[in-house]
């Protein structure tokens, strides 16, 4: 069995598996020469586009899983939002939900009138790639809802917390229509050949403990039993290891933490209960070589004792990071001794 899909089920495997989040982006020479000519969102509206951007870190780097290339935001584009990217911003809304408390012109989330091929190209990936896995993904709610707010990204949460706080009846209908539609979506990516999907909610760590809890209660939670007997999920987010227990009482079956813990005591404080992955400081891969693979083979090396654990950065791959360094770091990883 593949090493990958072995840690995520907790079975027996021979090696500690790899990838990187972000690993299909900017760092790359193959992804920069499609950047030159198309957009992200005409790159995710042609499936040979979207394969090729998904491949091609599995066959320079050598990852043991493919991540598919697309955007946590697209598919707001067809609950009504107007969507653009905006060089040196991000996702950017024209019609942001504080210019539209009455959501007018947004509706459920259709996978009718979801304008991107990011099922078509798992599929396409699936057919021809059968022994490698294909990670799906989409955004947490409220990582979407913050980008949707203003139409700007809000990485502290100021302005989204400022509405949780104050039980915005609109900012909560809004809240259930994105939990929504990453179930819709995330079923969807599982249907078409995805063997896990990753929910990427980055700035869920601004929210205090208590805040967090109700949030995983009234959403997470939510997507977690939905989703959880189709394939498992993994739950990433940043800032949140303190808050770990109240992941796990979500119901994810693997948690993706920063580089702002220690892997091993967190496993040890859970017992076990779920799969851990991570957590090399993106910026020391990005700065030193010498030092990612230091860092990378000391964090590794500390969880080759439990059978749940896969290796990554603590947060997605910076754009000036060579690729040979995180070519060595997979070399590197795979070559610690296994003690389960």
């Amino acid at each position: 069995m593949n090493n990958f899909l072995a840690a995520l089920r907790g079975e027996t495997h021979e090696e500690i598996p790899v990838w990187f989040m972000r690993q299909a982006g900017r760092y790359l020479p193959g992804y920069r020469g499609i950047r030159t000519r198309m957009s992200i969102r005409e790159m995710c509206r042609d499936v040979d586009t979207t394969v090729a951007a998904t491949l091609e870190p599995v066959k320079s780097i050598g990852v043991d899983a493919a991540i598919i290339f697309a955007d946590i935001m697209l598919p707001v584009e067809s609950m009504g939002f107007s969507l653009d990217f905006v060089e040196g911003v991000g996702p950017a809304i024209s019609n942001p939900f504080k210019a539209n408390r009455s959501l007018s012109g947004i509706s459920d989330f259709s996978l009718e009138n979801y304008g991107y091929k990011t099922y078509d190209s798992i599929r396409r990936i699936r057919s021809s790639n059968d022994s490698l896995p294909v990670i799906g993904f989409s955004g947490g709610p409220l990582t979407i809802a913050s980008y949707l707010v203003n139409g700007r990204p809000d990485r502290d949460l100021a302005q989204t917390k400022e509405l949780l706080l104050s039980g915005d009846r609109d900012f909560r209908k809004l809240l259930r229509m994105i939990t929504e539609m990453v179930i819709m979506n995330s079923r969807e990516q599982i249907r078409s050949g995805a063997s896990t999907v990753q929910i990427f909610d980055s700035w869920a760590g601004y929210l205090s403990p208590g805040q967090f809890s109700s949030y995983a209660e009234n959403y997470l939670g939510e997507i977690s039993s939905e989703l959880n007997h189709h394939a498992p999920l993994i739950y990433f987010s940043t800032q949140t290891s303190s808050m770990s227990d109240i992941m796990v009482s979500a119901g994810f079956s693997f948690l993706s933490l920063d580089w702002r813990c220690n892997l091993h005591q967190v496993m040890e404080f859970l017992g076990g209960e779920v799969g851990l992955q991570g957590n090399l400081d993106p910026a020391i891969a990005e700065i030193s070589r010498s030092a990612a693979l230091e860092e990378g083979h000391r964090i590794a090396s500390s969880m080759s004792g439990f059978p749940r654990y896969i290796f990554n950065l603590g947060h997605g791959v910076l754009p000036g990071t060579n690729p040979e360094t995180l070519k060595e770091l997979v070399k590197a990883v795979h070559s610690i001794e296994l003690k389960i």
